[in-house]
């Protein structure tokens, strides 16, 4: 059998068995984060990269071009005074969807004026400070929807 005790040294020493200790640094591979001990302000965003346009659409068209403000997270003003009542309230109805479709806020701001807002900007009014007797407007979360097909509106 010495012949299969050569093979087995050989084939298998020692050496070769992990005895499971490896060495331990005191220092650490990692950084540990930074932890602010200022409270965040919620949404990352700079004052610099909200966008707000103000358009006065006057074709049904113009539509488009407003939907894209809002799908690029800009707030949109719109003044229909210029345009006919039957292609305002279809506009108010394409732009509600559109507001309803990424999470936005849809506003009547005065008459023939609503604002539309995306999902990043809340939109809120505080009363008037020259004691004109208004009673402070509500959330827009407890506000009646607006109705977009009375007559009212214009």
């Amino acid at each position: 059998m010495g012949f299969l005790n050569k093979i087995k040294s050989m084939v298998s020493t020692e050496k070769d068995y992990d005895d499971g200790v490896y060495p331990v640094s005191d220092e650490s591979d990692y950084a540990e984060p930074v932890i602010s001990s200022r409270p965040s302000s919620g949404v990352g965003l700079s004052s610099a990269a909200i966008e707000m346009k103000v358009v006065r659409p006057e074709r049904y068209e113009d539509g488009n071009q407003i939907a894209d403000h809002l799908l690029n997270n800009r707030t949109v003003v719109i003044n229909l005074e210029a345009t006919n009542k039957e292609t305002a309230r279809r506009m108010l109805d394409f732009l509600s969807g559109v507001a309803y479709s990424i999470d936005g806020q849809f506003l009547r701001v005065a008459n023939n004026t609503f604002v539309i807002t995306p999902r990043n900007v809340d939109v809120s009014s505080d009363p008037m400070s020259s004691g004109s007797g208004r009673s402070a407007e509500k959330p827009a979360s407890q506000r009646p929807p607006v109705d977009l097909t009375s007559d009212t509106l214009f």
